[in-house]
């Protein structure tokens, strides 16, 4: 049986092709019939309803018009070790959106759609670009004050290639909680 087992395995290690530093397009290449990226795959692109790189129009409504994302944080990148979190998830908001809705950090709001609502405190700030808001992905149900987090918010549609979810596609609209 001992001749099967590569040599390498009963010594405790395997050393990696081209000594563990590969150079792309020299030593290793995409898996395609002829090892090229190909940035403009044919079928692909048949198989996307309005081709690959067709414009798609802003999805906001007057109802809903913040563009909700969900990215990881510094602290988690998912919900792994989400229940070490002390405080509250803060929604980010641009300061010309809060203005706009009067809101101040630290204000108590419920972010909405038609979907659902998550009630949070909201930390205004640039990092987020007009007409977009940011709750960190990977919250616990104990991190807003209604217990709900941004997945309530997201359509459960699917993305045109692959099927993913689409979770970057909600819109939402946000208000101090108390406020309709």
């Amino acid at each position: 049986m001992s001749a099967q087992i590569p040599a390498a395995t009963t010594r405790g290690a395997v050393t990696p092709p081209y000594g563990g530093h590969p150079v792309q397009f020299v030593d290793v290449f995409p898996l395609t019939p002829d090892q090229k990226v190909h940035l403009f795959p044919e079928a692909l692109n048949r198989e996307a309803p309005e081709g690959l790189y067709a414009f798609q129009a802003d999805p906001a409504t007057d109802k809903h018009p913040l563009a909700l994302i969900s990215p990881a944080s510094e602290k988690t990148i998912s919900s792994m070790l989400g229940e070490l979190r002390q405080r509250p998830g803060m929604l980010q908001m641009h300061p010309s959106d809060a203005a706009e809705r009067g809101l101040s950090t630290d204000d108590p709001v419920r972010v909405f759609n038609d979907l659902g609502e998550v009630q949070c405190p909201v930390a205004v700030t640039t990092n987020v670009r007009p007409g977009t808001v940011s709750l960190s992905k990977g919250l616990w149900r104990k991190s807003t004050f209604n217990g709900s987090t941004s997945n309530a918010l997201a359509p459960d549609s699917l993305t045109d290639l692959g099927a993913g979810a689409c979770f970057n596609d909600a819109r939402v609209q946000v208000a101090l909680l108390g406020r309709h």
